[in-house]
C-alpha cells in the first residue's frame, strides 16, 4: 500500500501551483518539456490497463516540484486471492526394466515385499473449518481418498468423507484441540500407491490451507530392498538436487511431476566429479500437464560418483526427486527418494546426520565395492570459481573435531566429497561455510554386520525453521526429531496432532548453540502422533525427521517443509 502525499489535499495543492507557474515563466521551454513528459505518461498509463489504478495513487505527487527526484516509494503490495494448496508426492522406488538410458525408461515392480503408502494431514482455519481436500493420483483419475469434503455454507466443521475404494479407517475423523483452540485435523494413514499422487486442498477463510504429506517405500528383499521416504512438495521452477551417483552398479533416476495445468519445458545443468557436464539430451524437456517424466541419469552423465542436477523449468512448475539405489554384485546395497536441497549459498546447514559406531562403519566401508556405504558431506560448487570450504560438526555434547579442522577445497563445477568417519554414534549438524556459493546434502548409512545388505539415505542443506510448518510422520518407520543451530539459543514449539486428528498440548523442545538434540515424537507427545504444527523462536534453527527401523538396515531423512498457510501477496513494480 502507497501512503498519499499531505500535497494531496486541497490546501497543498493551491500552495504548490504558484511555484509552478513561476518556474513556467522563468523557463518556458520547460513547460513545453514538462507538457510532454506529462502526455507520454498519461498515454502510457491509459495502455496499462489495471496499472492505471495503481499508479494514479502516486500520479498527484510524482509532478510536483516539492517532492525530491531522490525520494523513495515502496513498491504497493497486491493482494491475491487465496489459491489451492497443492503438494506432489513421488511415485514408488521401481526397477528399471531394460535400457537404461534415455528420458522414457520402462520400469517393473521393485519386490513381492514391497510396500508404497502416502501419509497426509490437512489442518483446519483458525474458526475450525477444513477445507476440502483431496489425494489423486497423477495422471489424473479417480481420488484415492478424500481427506475432508467441501464445507456447507455456514457451518463451522465438515467431517470427513473417504472416497470409494479406500477404506474408512483410512481417514481419521477430525476433533478439536484444547479449550479455546478451535483449529482441527484431518489424518489419512497409509494410503497405498502405486505412482506419483498430488495433495489438493482448496482455501478455507481467505487463508491457504496448511498441509503436509510424505511418501514412504519399503522392501525387505530385491534389488532395492531398504527405506526411501521422501516429503511432498510445493512445485517450483527451480530446483537442485544432489547426492546422485552413476557409477556402475548405480542407478539415479530422475523424475519429475507436472501437476499444474500449463505444460513445462525443462532444462537441466549437470556438475560431476571433474567439473559440469555437457548433455545435449539434457535440455528442452517437455513434462505436459498432468504427466510425470522420468530421465535416467546415467544416459547423460555416466561414471560419476558424485552429481548434482540444477533443474530450471519454463512454464509450469513442477516437483523433482532422484530415485537413487544400488546393487553390489548380487547384494542390495541401499536405495533412497533424493529430494531437493537448499538454493546454493554462502553459508549452508544440515541436520538430521546419522552416523553409526565408528568401528562398525569401518567395517561395514571397508569390504569390497562398498567404499560409499560410509556417511560423507558432498558439496557442490556451480560457480566459476574454486571454494574453500570449512565444515563445523555438532553433536549432543557441542562440537567434534574433523580431520584437518574440517577444512577442505572444491572445484569450480564440481562435485566434492568429506568423509565423517571416525566421529561417535550418533546425530549431527553441519554448519558448511566458504565464501563462495555452494550447495550441500549429506550421505547417512544404516548397516547390522559385515556380509548383510546395507541402506543409505540423504539429508539435504534446508532452511531455518519458522511459523506454521508441519512435519508429518509416517506410520511404520521408527521416526526421531532432530533440531540443531550453530550458534545461539532457540526454543521450537511443537503441537501433536493424533492419528485421530486431535491437537494436543503444546510441547518446548529447547535448542542450544552448538548442539544437535534428538527428540522421540512419541516420547514427546505421551502417545503416538500423526504429526506435529512447529513455530520457532529465538536465534536461527533447524530441524530434521531421521526414519530407520529397529531390527533391519533401513534409514531416510526428511527436511521440515516450508509452511503454506496465509495470503498470498504479490509486489506491484511500476516502470517499463
Amino acid at each position: 500500500m502507497v501512503e498519499e502525499p499531505k500535497a494531496a489535499g486541497k490546501p497543498a495543492a493551491k500552495t504548490a501551483a504558484k511555484p509552478a507557474v513561476q518556474t513556467a515563466r522563468k523557463d518556458p521551454k520547460g513547460v513545453g518539456s514538462g507538457r510532454r513528459r506529462r502526455g507520454a505518461v498519461r498515454s502510457v498509463l491509459a495502455g496499462c490497463g489495471i496499472a492505471v489504478v495503481a499508479g494514479a495513487v502516486v500520479a498527484a505527487g510524482s509532478v510536483t516540484p516539492q517532492i525530491s527526484a531522490a525520494a523513495t516509494v515502496k513498491p504497493p503490495v497486491a493482494a491475491l486471492p487465496a489459491g489451492q494448496s497443492v503438494t506432489n508426492c513421488p511415485g514408488p522406488a521401481l526397477l528399471l526394466d531394460g535400457s537404461t538410458g534415455g528420458t522414457d525408461p520402462q520400469f517393473s515392480a521393485a519386490s513381492s515385499s514391497s510396500s508404497s503408502a502416502v501419509t497426509a494431514m490437512v489442518l483446519s482455519s483458525a474458526g475450525g473449518i477444513l477445507p476440502h481436500s483431496i489425494l489423486a493420483p497423477l495422471p489424473g483419475g479417480t481420488p484415492l481418498a478424500t481427506l475432508a469434503g467441501a464445507p456447507d455454507a455456514g457451518s463451522a466443521s465438515t467431517g470427513s468423507t473417504p472416497s470409494p475404494g479406500s477404506s474408512p479407517s483410512t481417514v481419521a475423523s477430525p476433533s478439536t484441540g484444547a479449550a479455546g483452540d478451535q483449529r482441527k485435523a484431518v489424518v489419512l494413514g497409509n494410503q497405498a500407491v502405486s505412482d506419483a499422487s498430488v495433495l489438493r486442498a482448496d482455501p478455507v477463510d481467505a487463508q491457504r490451507a496448511a498441509v503436509g504429506a510424505v511418501m514412504s517405500y519399503s522392501a525387505a528383499d530385491g534389488d532395492l530392498a531398504g527405506l526411501g521416504v521422501a516429503g511432498c512438495q510445493q512445485p517450483s521452477n527451480d530446483l537442485w538436487l544432489a547426492g546422485a551417483s552413476t557409477t556402475v552398479g548405480r542407478t539415479a533416476v530422475l523424475n519429475i511431476s507436472n501437476s499444474s495445468q500449463t505444460a513445462a519445458t525443462v532444462n537441466l545443468d549437470l556438475y560431476g566429479d571433474d567439473g559440469p557436464l555437457q548433455a545435449p539430451g539434457a535440455k528442452g524437456l517437455l513434462v505436459p500437464p498432468g504427466t510425470n517424466r522420468a530421465v535416467v541419469l546415467a544416459g547423460l552423465a555416466p561414471g560419476q560418483s558424485g552429481l548434482s542436477v540444477h533443474l530450471k523449468s519454463t512454464g509450469g512448475p513442477v516437483a523433482a526427486t532422484v530415485q537413487q539405489s544400488v546393487l553390489r554384485g548380487l547384494t542390495a546395497g541401499g536405495v533412497d527418494v533424493i529430494a531437493p536441497a537448499n538454493v546454493p549459498a554462502a553459508r549452508q546447514v544440515i541436520t538430521g546426520v546419522a552416523v553409526q559406531d565408528p568401528a562398525l562403519a569401518a567395517s561395514l566401508a571397508a569390504q569390497s565395492g562398498y567404499a560409499d556405504a560410509a556417511a560423507a558431506l558432498q558439496v557442490t560448487v556451480p560457480g566459476t570459481a574454486d571454494a574453500l570450504v570449512q565444515v563445523k560438526v555438532y553433536g549432543s555434547g557441542g562440537q567434534q573435531p574433523l580431520p584437518n579442522g574440517g577444512v577442505f577445497t572444491v572445484k569450480a563445477g564440481a562435485v566434492s566429497e568429506l568423509a565423517l568417519t571416525g566421529l561417535p554414534a550418533g546425530t549431527y549438524t553441519l554448519d558448511v561455510g566458504s565464501d563462495i556459493s555452494f550447495t550441500a546434502t549429506a550421505r547417512v548409512v544404516s548397516g547390522l554386520k559385515t556380509g548383510d545388505a546395507v541402506d543409505f539415505g540423504y539429508s539435504a542443506a534446508g532452511a531455518k525453521l519458522g511459523d506454521g510448518q508441519l512435519i508429518t510422520v509416517p506410520q511404520g518407520p521408527v521416526s526421531a526429531l532432530s533440531f540443531g543451530m550453530p550458534a545461539g539459543r532457540a526454543k521450537v514449539s511443537l503441537t501433536p496432532v493424533t492419528a485421530a486428528g486431535k491437537l494436543l498440548a503444546v510441547k518446548t523442545v529447547d535448542v542450544a548453540g552448538g548442539t544437535t538434540v534428538t527428540v522421540d515424537p512419541a516420547q514427546l507427545a505421551g502417545e503416538a502422533v500423526a504429526g506435529f504444527i512447529l513455530s520457532a523462536t529465538g536465534d536461527a534453527v533447524y530441524g530434521a525427521q531421521v526414519l530407520g527401523s529397529k531390527d533391519k538396515a533401513a534409514v531416510s531423512v526428511l527436511g521440515v517443509p516450508r509452511g503454506v498457510s496465509g495470503p498470498q501477496d504479490l509486489k506491484v513494480v511500476l516502470g517499463y
